[in-house]
């Protein structure tokens, strides 16, 4: 499939990336689509069958009081990574295409005449005219809940008839199931035959997998009738469908060479969907690649993630991949896996990556897209000083009504360093060997500590083993990077003392 090309321009201080990335294309709006295959109308059909009391006064070990907010970094977007938006059509010499919006052409004419450009951060409003994605997000959301009431109080059955009705409508009725593949997702319009597929980046909108995996599994721990052995066959073979389209196709054997937070949300799915089908060592073998390969090089020594504080919209890239790395130590944890205490090549954990967003200044950006991640790490690695809590006590005094507080408890999290010492256990095989590993990989990084107190903050850099296969790398489609323009974002220091924040 033939992209458009382009690289990130600029070297030197990231600041002076970021600027000339901007500054790159047409300031005028643009016309795109994203296509994915999923059903328009599963939406109107997901019921949430009456308002879902979460505990507010639930006290978590380590420090937190209570927190709140149900939505995570990624439903507060269309698909958390906005879809690929492109720049308008330039103009040149006997060209038919003319800026958008034009006058010259019809609408129709503006994706099937001309190519389209991608610019980072930007959507274009054909966007929001296919419901497709917000649609994946808002059923997972629908169904988790209506799952997690049905447990709650078995006495309310239409919980559970609505998490198993949405299941039906969105993935086993014949009329309105999306097929087991995201072969149109982020479809970028433009002529030809090129364009009539989608790309690796639509992959990352059935994120929400996770959350309908972890439904069916409330539903069946509470003896669901709704969630019948005909619906767990049926899902059974959706389920093993999709992971083979994921394996299988090029889309998702493209997405899999990725470094940043794509290829941190497709192992999300493969884990999830691998520990619904009972396949246990498929899912720790893909949570144990991840951990001991990609995520080596996505946290600087400072708490840094390089391959998304070079986007237009660093905050919210930074917090989109965190909330894709908690999700897999999380499910590593349900696996008997410690990897919160996985260390990155420069030493750095994933508590060390929120640390370093909660320092930064938002620059405009939500900064409530950390609120649910800052839980979460309290949760999984304590909060001794009480800094996460105090944090969301003054971002938002309300934090203790939210429910991700619910979902963030230690004792859910036997294997973290906050549950564990509150309950010891002992590892897997799998989690061992992953220990040893961190072990090992220990007495070759620079100390977080030494490298952010140092007068430059400055690390031994080399670069990411994603460049050993070529010499840029592709962020989004068509955007790409190079080492020499990630390097600087490797050697930042801490924004402000960890002691401080």
């Amino acid at each position: 499939m033939l992209r458009r090309k382009r690289s990130l321009l600029g070297h030197g201080t990231p600041d002076n990336v970021v600027k000339r990335r901007q500054d790159v294309g047409s300031t005028q709006p643009s016309p795109t689509a994203v296509v994915s295959s999923l059903p328009t109308g599963a939406l109107s059909s997901v019921s949430t069958g009456g308002s879902l009391s979460l505990p507010t006064s639930t006290r978590v070990p380590g420090g937190l009081a209570t927190l709140s907010s149900s939505r995570s970094t990624s439903d507060r977007t269309i698909s958390g990574t906005l879809a690929p938006a492109q720049a308008p059509a330039r103009t040149s010499k006997g060209s038919k295409c003319t800026p958008s919006p034009s006058k010259t052409l019809a609408p129709s004419a503006t994706w099937t005449t001309c190519p389209y450009v991608v610019r980072d951060g930007k959507a274009n409003p054909d966007v929001r005219t296919l419901p497709d994605s917000p649609a994946a997000v808002e059923m997972a959301q629908a169904v988790l809940w209506n799952a997690v009431a049905f447990a709650l109080n078995k006495k309310i059955r239409s919980y559970s008839q609505n998490a198993a009705n949405s299941i039906d409508t969105f993935f086993l009725a014949p009329a309105t199931a999306m097929n087991p593949n995201m072969n149109y997702g982020q479809q970028v319009r433009g002529p030809g035959k090129a364009h009539q597929m989608g790309s690796y980046t639509g992959i990352l909108d059935m994120r929400g997998l996770v959350k309908v995996m972890n439904a069916i599994a409330l539903m069946k721990a509470a003896a669901s009738p709704d969630w019948t052995n005909a619906r767990d066959k049926a899902m059974t073979a959706w389920t093993k469908s999709y992971i083979s389209w994921i394996e299988n196709s090029a889309l998702g054997k493209e997405v899999a060479t990725k470094a940043n937070n794509h290829f941190t949300f497709y192992v999300n799915q493969m884990a999830a969907a691998q520990m619904y089908l009972g396949d246990t060592q498929g899912a720790q073998s893909t949570l144990k690649s991840y951990f001991t390969h990609q995520f080596l090089d996505q946290i600087a020594a400072s708490g840094e993630q390089p391959f998304e504080a070079v986007r237009t919209r660093p905050y919210h890239y930074r917090c989109f991949n965190l909330e894709a790395m908690i999700t897999n130590a999380k499910l590593a944890d349900q696996l008997g896996m410690n990897v919160w205490t996985a260390k990155s090549k420069y030493g750095a954990t994933i508590q060390n990556a929120l640390d370093y967003v909660m320092a930064t200044d938002p620059k405009g950006e939500d900064i409530s897209d950390i609120f649910p991640h800052v839980a979460a790490i309290a949760a999984a690695y304590g909060d001794p000083k009480g800094k996460y809590a105090s944090f969301l006590q003054q971002k938002d005094s309300g934090y203790m009504n939210q429910p991700f507080w619910f979902y963030d408890q230690s004792a859910a999290l036997p294997n973290s360093p906050a549950g564990h010492s509150k309950r010891q256990l002992s590892l897997s095989g799998a989690a061992q060997d992953l220990a040893a590993y961190s072990d090992a990989m220990t007495g070759k990084v620079v100390d977080v500590a030494s490298a952010v107190g140092s007068e430059t903050g400055a690390v031994q850099f080399e670069c990411p083993l994603v460049f050993l296969a070529a010499p840029e790398t592709e962020l989004e489609d068509g955007l790409f990077v190079t080492c020499d323009q990630l390097k600087p974002w490797y050697e930042m220091p801490m924004p402000v003392a960890p002691e401080a924040l």
